[in-house]
């Protein structure tokens, strides 16, 4: 029997705004394998109201991994209308269950173990450790706890795992390591992000977008930091360079942008920079709900981008400013190494020192960024997210 592929769409059913981090990386695989796999795909979402798996009918399926799933104003009432579209579903032992949502919130290993008896069918996502290595990044507790047990039992349930990374799939493999798990543990495929890619023409803007990118663009020179907001992400280290670069440079300092929505635990952090002299003074800029087309537009034209997050499983905001040509300075942990393929000045997050001078060599030194730029086109793979779905097919499909 030719295998099956059911896709828990779970996640992107439930995501009704502009799509960021895991469950950009569902929509893009979802339509993926869809494009793949157009007869044997059977998308499944999970029932809250009967605790069950249910099977998606094929015109529910198709609204929801259209963009206008995710940007509609009527999200309420549209997700009301998931359940009337719902159906039962039935098992096959040959089937290949892949899951790649915030899976740990919803013990999704155990369902699929209640349905599937022994039959290792289940192929799980692996994006990052981080509540294990750094709990103090999650938004409370019961996140190290959710970790610890999914991935324990991803070891012991999975028929094979997806990883963005090798950082973090080196990661996983030390967890179950530690602890007594790895035995019979299931093998780990590799298949590198894809993400936004320059095009030879620029994306058409609607009036609004390109008012917004004309303001920015009035404001002289700008450094783009595209990241929800949240401690993880280190923020503060760049408002604390910029509060000394504007307080050197004044009107010359340039432009610091943040791109992101807002996420747990900045209300400090977003308090302090609302009353910093460099925003009041059009020098540090916020902008929040932005496409793929203004985004786009807003790589191209900036210096240079920066990520100095404490921890990344890959860091897709690096990869998508290469694509544009654009260097990304990033920190020097973690997987943004290979988000970058080692093109870009890296850092420890905490070295402020480190930071503030490459910074300041890359807007000063037009000749340093330019040589840099240069290493940036003449070696960077332009990957798409139809390289992913291929890659993903052959390694674990």
């Amino acid at each position: 029997m030719k295998s099956r592929i059911v896709v828990n769409i779970t996640a992107s059913a439930n995501w009704r705004r502009r799509p960021v981090g895991i469950i950009r990386v569902e929509r893009e695989l979802i339509k993926q394998i869809n494009r793949l796999y157009p007869r044997t795909i059977t998308p499944v979402f999970l029932d809250a109201r009967a605790n069950a798996f249910r099977t998606v009918s094929g015109r529910l399926f198709e609204r929801v991994i259209a963009d206008e799933w995710v940007l509609s104003e009527t999200g309420e009432e549209d997700g009301g209308k998931v359940y009337q579209e719902l159906s039962d579903f039935r098992p096959a032992s040959s089937d290949k269950f892949v899951t790649v949502g915030s899976d740990w919130s919803f013990d999704v290993p155990d369902r699929v173990e209640e349905i599937y008896r022994d039959n290792k069918v289940l192929i799980p996502a692996l994006y990052d450790l981080i509540p294990l290595l750094f709990p103090e990044f999650t938004p409370g507790p019961e996140f190290f706890e959710q970790f610890n047990r999914h991935y324990a039992k991803v070891a012991r349930l999975a028929q094979s795992v997806f990883s963005i990374s090798e950082h973090s799939k080196n990661d996983l493999l030390d967890f179950w390591e530690r602890t007594g798990v790895s035995k019979n543990a299931p093998r780990i495929e590799v298949v590198p992000l894809a993400g936004l890619n320059r095009k030879e023409s620029a994306p058409q803007l609607d009036m609004a977008d390109q008012a917004l990118l004309d303001n920015v663009r009035r404001g002289g020179e700008y450094v783009i930091f595209v990241s929800t907001l949240e401690p993880r992400k280190n923020h503060q280290l760049m408002l604390d360079i910029w509060r000394e670069l504007h307080f050197e440079r004044g009107s010359q300092c340039p432009r610091l942008l943040f791109v992101g929505m807002r996420g747990w635990g900045v209300d400090n952090m977003v308090q302090q920079m609302s009353q910093m002299n460099a925003t009041s003074e059009g020098k540090i800029l916020w902008l929040q709900g932005v496409g793929d087309n203004l985004l786009s537009h807003l790589y191209a034209n900036c210096a240079f981008a920066v990520l100095p997050s404490h921890y990344e499983g890959w860091g897709l905001a690096a990869t998508e400013a290469a694509a544009f040509g654009k260097i990304c300075v990033v920190s020097s942990n973690s997987a943004l190494g290979e988000a970058t393929g080692g093109l870009t000045p890296a850092y420890h997050p905490l070295d402020f020192r480190g930071w503030a001078q490459e910074l300041r060599n890359l807007i000063d030194d037009k000749v340093y960024r330019a040589k840099l730029e240069k290493k940036i086109l003449d070696n960077i793979v332009q990957r798409t997210w139809d390289d992913f779905g291929d890659e993903f097919s052959a390694k674990l499909l």
